[in-house]
């Protein structure tokens, strides 16, 4: 639902913007004002000299390896009279700086990163934070005024790790933007945790309407052309067109909202072209670098979907590829005309590889184009504005980019790289001005403004220049001095104890409750913890943010939070160290607070380091046992008491293979996996996260073991492990051209050419390199096509090519070979007749099962060339692990399908396939819909049925799930239950666990196996090969998508965890459009 406030404007409201410029001087938001024009009326100076120059951290950008999140890359500094405010994606401040001097007049600090510029109006100044609230401070003292949190009053503000920083579960990341009197932001990312857009009274802070229930809609194309559900999850800078508000989505389209009402009034996604940077042309917007929307509808204005009518095809259909809702095909030509043109009523300017356009909107116009796709004769519309002029700068056909545009009186400056120009433009609109001014930096523009009789350049190292027209020695502020070392004391040593019996020096490290800070100075010096502090006293937090925020030694390893220690909360698994200056502010006298700072630590040792004598002996006693805190243990030094968190969560398990297990089960047995989940972790960055390329099925499922993710990035054949409860990057190493590995909670194993390596799980470094030996000679290439661990035995399935594509026979081998697993030994190998293929090898209780058969695309081969194909063989084989002994085969000749593709997805169902079960020692497989279970001990058949749907399946205690989504009796082969639990959208295959599945349903979803419920998780998309994995405790997904157009808002990766609570705010009744 939405609800509404009645706005009643006081007459003494503090001055309030209009859509437009506050004053002919300013440049209160970004882009200057509401509809983000990028033009001011204000003449700037003819001459520009630099006044001033400040040095500020290099930015952090949230999203850094997808440019259409890139809403934060720079600093967006507004202006507002004489005073500059600027937020920042590092300290999580906003500050002010006199326009003249670059003096800082005064600095706020929020509790998380500000990603958005502010927007000021009259004397005050609001913005946004990751912190979940709206500020509004005054613009001359920087003391606050009001603030309004995102989510709903009755929510606790949880926080998770977002971006690789501690932020609130409903970020501020709807940029606000003001007018009427009116600011409006957006608060969460994941509709699956609730997204609120509001109306707030500038003056007072008092909400006007939320709208709370667009965070599950129904009916939108978002990929392919297929309808799903869907959801807003606002990141970008807000705008204001008339009575509409338009809220940009991440990668994906902008919605409109009926800005008195706040009644969303459509959100339209179709396939591409979506951004998180938005401006408005008139009746339209210009979306990222390609997409052109229609305000009225909402659709792309080259769509043909509308106007198709009953023709309009309802999901994909290469025949009326032209008619998809959203464009398949781009529609846009005009070079600059993006998201960065500035917008002067009727013309866009715009700059593109130094030449510089100018364009008549209002005469645009849209066309037919004749095209072919896929053999068809199409025709997808185009549109088109007529050129007014073009003129080539100096720069021009050099290849250097632009980033920022602005008209400032009858000027445009911009830049090409790094050269800054301005050109007077030309009475007749129709007639191209000249260059007037230029100026090269030492690094890129990346935001500009004119304001204040001044240009202000932004550049991406983050230093701010300001230009006037007066002729001065430029004044340096340079960057924040690194904090000077304080002298050893007791907390040197107190510091370095601490370390040494958490018996860790990196990972996550809270210190809640401070006294002196000092213990925060030394964790940050003496280890590579990222370090987070805690208290309620606001001048202590700031005296640590002034010193420790800004040092480019420690700003990406510390933050600090304004907060009383018990009520902050922390997600759970977070820390690798707890520690306190302050005992008494963690109040650890009873059982419930030392169980819920326990819940902070990290499973796998954790630690919570004390002095002796804060905890009660009954407390020690009798809380801190296995009984009371699973997996305790406890012990104590002279001076500390450490309370470690060992082992595994208990009822979690591994995921060790690309299969789940050497078994093929696609199973996982993980207990603590179940619905609803809310999200514990997410982000992709230098040190946190794990994002590859789509791989349509050519690429490993992610695995999980010991607490640990690991991946492999197969563009640049690069292993990385990833801490699997906060996304920190833990390692990565290089690895040859066909690599594939299993990953146990001890070592991972990695079939590597000729070689096995033993890979130390924590760090990656080489334990062990393990010969294997292949009668072949040298130059012959050996690449591995799988490997499967087993208790004492390593299996490595062996092909003589390096072909990467499944359909060029990435899943055959032509030897397998058995390794001791603690030695390295070459047990035995055993050449195929015809090949083995990975889908059809099992390894169980000292057992190798596998298939040797021809291959579907050899078949189809053979049949093409006449042959016989009706009865060729699959003959299954039993064989001893440690002696590679036959003990069983059979010969199966089911007919072959007829194999229409060569694409993975085809193979998937028309191979030979096998799976071990280990509760009912069945060997179950199947070829083209068939299915049979054997007895593994003899061979001989249990059971054989017509089961349709691609491989693999699920292969649970009792029961068996195909990729139609139906459950199937293990020890029968009967069906359960002929109601589908899921369908699949989109190229992936279904897993599953005790009590969830997970499969991409377009976009990534999990199904409750008991309820039947399905929950989308509505904002991004999971990968070609399933990217999803239950293990540890938690839902593991690693960003397997780079490279998808769709518009999916968010693409990263990300962790959940099971969190009863959140089940209230997904959104089970989505709302019509």
């Amino acid at each position: 639902m939405f609800y509404s406030r009645l706005l009643c404007l006081l007459p003494g409201i503090v001055a309030l913007s209009l859509v437009g410029n506050a004053k002919s001087a300013d440049w209160p938001m970004w882009r200057n004002d509401a509809v983000r024009s990028g033009s001011s009326s204000a003449e700037l100076p003819a001459q520009l000299h630099l006044q001033w120059r400040r040095q500020l951290p290099t930015p952090m950008p949230a999203w850094p390896n997808e440019a259409r999140l890139h809403f934060d890359a720079s600093y967006e500094p507004v202006v507002s009279g004489s005073r500059m405010f600027v937020g920042s994606m590092i300290d999580g401040s906003v500050a002010a700086f006199d326009c003249a001097t670059g003096n800082e007049l005064w600095r706020f600090y929020t509790n998380g990163p500000v990603r958005l510029a502010p927007a000021a109006f009259g004397e005050r100044v609001c913005f946004g934070s990751d912190d979940g609230w709206l500020y509004c401070v005054d613009a001359g003292t920087g003391e606050l005024v009001w603030k309004v949190f995102g989510a709903p009053e009755d929510r606790e503000p949880y926080h998770h790790l977002g971006n690789a920083r501690l932020v609130s579960f409903w970020p501020v990341r709807g940029g606000p933007v003001v007018a009427d009197g009116i600011v409006y932001f957006g608060a969460g990312i994941w509709p699956t945790l609730g997204v609120f857009i509001h109306a707030v009274d500038a003056d007072s802070g008092r909400v006007i309407w939320t709208n709370d229930n667009s965070h599950a809609i129904e009916n939108v194309r978002v990929d392919h052309n297929y309808l799903q559900e869907s959801g807003l999850s606002p990141q970008g800078h807000m705008l204001v067109s008339g009575d509409m508000l338009i809220v940009p989505n991440g990668r994906s389209m902008p919605a409109r909202l009926d800005r008195k009402t706040g009644k969303l009034h459509y959100f339209v996604q179709g396939y591409r072209n979506g951004d998180s940077r938005v401006v408005v042309s008139g009746d339209i917007a210009l979306v990222g670098s390609t997409g052109v929307v229609s305000l009225d509808d909402g659709r792309e204005i080259a769509s043909r979907w509308a106007a198709a009518g009953e023709d309009a095809p309802q999901g994909w259909s290469g025949p009326k590829a032209d008619l998809f809702e959203g464009p398949l095909f781009p529609y846009k030509f005009l070079p600059g005309c993006d998201y960065r043109s500035v917008i002067d009523g009727h013309i866009a300017y715009g700059i593109d590889n130094g030449t510089v356009y100018a364009y008549d909107m209002h005469s645009a116009t849209t066309s037919l184009q004749d095209q072919q796709f896929n053999g068809q004769d199409i025709k997808p519309a185009r549109w088109d504005a007529p050129t007014l002029w073009k003129l080539d700068t100096a720069f021009a056909g050099k290849k250097l980019e632009t980033r920022s545009l602005l008209k400032a009186g009858n000027r445009l400056y911009g830049h090409s790289g790094q050269n800054l120009f301005a050109i007077e433009l030309n009475s007749d609109v129709n007639k191209p001005g000249k260059v007037v001014w230029t100026k090269e930096l030492a690094a890129e523009p990346t935001s500009m403004l004119a304001a204040n009789d001044r240009l202000f350049v932004v550049t991406s190292d983050g230093t701010i220049h300001c230009f006037g027209g007066e002729s001065v020695e430029p004044k340096q502020f340079a960057s924040a001095k690194a904090a000077e070392q304080a002298q050893p004391d007791e907390a040197t040593e107190l510091t370095k104890s601490l370390i040494e019996a958490a018996a860790v020096n990196d990972g996550y490290a809270i210190v809640a409750g401070l006294k002196t800070g000092r213990l925060v100075e030394e964790l940050l010096s003496q280890s590579q913890f990222n370090v987070i502090a805690i208290d309620d006293d606001a001048n202590a937090i700031n005296r640590l943010r002034r010193t420790f925020g800004m040092d480019e030694r420690f700003q990406t390893r510390f933050q600090a939070i304004v907060g009383d220690p018990v009520d902050v909360k922390l997600p759970p698994y977070l820390a690798n160290l707890i520690v306190t200056e302050d005992a008494d502010k963690l109040q650890l006298g009873s059982e419930s607070r030392l169980s819920a700072v326990y819940e902070n630590l990290r499973p796998y040792g954790g630690a919570l380091c004390l002095s002796k004598d804060v905890l009660p002996s009954d407390i020690l006693q009798v809380v801190v046992t296995p009984e009371r805190l699973a997996g305790v243990q406890s012990h104590s030094t002279d001076k500390l008491l450490i309370v470690r968190r060992t082992g595994p969560l208990p009822g979690s398990s591994v995921w060790s293979h690309e299969t789940g297990d050497a078994a093929r089960s696609f199973y996982s047995r993980d207990e603590l996996v179940q619905a609803p989940l809310a999200v514990l972790w997410y982000g992709d960055g230098r040190d946190h996260g794990f994002y590859k390329r789509k791989d349509y099925g050519h690429g490993l499922k992610p695995q999980v073991a010991g607490g640990r993710l690991f991946a492999l990035q197969v563009a640049t054949n690069t292993l990385k492990s990833v801490d699997a409860y906060t996304g920190r990057l833990l390692w990565s190493r290089q690895l040859g051209g066909s690599a594939r590995y299993a990953s146990m909670p001890d070592a991972v194993y990695v079939a590597d050419e000729r070689k096995c390596l033993v890979l130390d799980s924590a760090s990656g470094a080489i334990r062990h390199s393990f010969e294997v030996a292949v009668d072949q000679p040298p130059a012959v290439p050996v690449s591995a096509s799988d490997i499967r661990v087993g208790d004492d035995t390593i299996l490595i399935a062996v092909r003589f090519n390096n072909e990467n594509g499944i359909e060029k026979g990435r899943w055959n081998s032509e030897l397998i070979v058995a390794l001791d697993r603690a030695t390295g030994e070459q047990l035995w190998s055993r050449p195929a007749t015809l090949r083995y293929n990975t889908a059809a090898i099992a390894v169980s209780g000292g057992r190798v099962f596998c298939i040797d058969s021809h291959s579907p695309a050899e078949i189809g081969f053979m049949s093409r060339r006449g042959e016989d194909v009706s009865t060729l063989p699959s003959t299954i084989l039993a064989l001893d692990a440690r002696s590679g002994r036959e003990l069983w085969k059979t010969v199966r000749a089911d007919p072959p399908a007829t194999l229409t593709s060569l694409h993975f997805m085809s193979l998937r169902t028309q191979d030979d396939w096998l799976a071990y079960s280990t509760d009912h020692d069945l060997v179950i497989g199947g070829k083209a819909n068939q299915t049979f279970a054997l007895n593994a001990s003899s061979g001989e058949q249990v059971w054989r049925k017509p089961v349709r749907g691609q491989q693999p399946l699920i292969l649970g205690p009792e029961t068996f799930i195909n990729q139609s989504g139906h459950t199937y009796d293990v020890r029968t082969g009967d069906l359960v239950s002929g109601e589908a639990l899921f369908q699949r959208g989109g190229c992936n295959y279904a897993v599953g666990g005790k009590n969830l599945l997970f499969l991409r349903s377009n976009c990534a979803t999990y199904v409750d196996i008991e309820s039947r419920q399905e929950y989308a998780i509505r904002n991004l998309r999971s990968g070609c090969s399933n990217s999803l994995v239950a293990a540890d405790g938690l839902l593991n997904a690693p960003c397997f998508s780079v490279g998808c157009v769709c518009n999916y808002p968010i693409q990263t990766s990300f962790a959940m965890f099971h969190m009863p609570e959140s089940a209230e705010w997904h959104g089970d009744s989505p709302v019509k459009q």
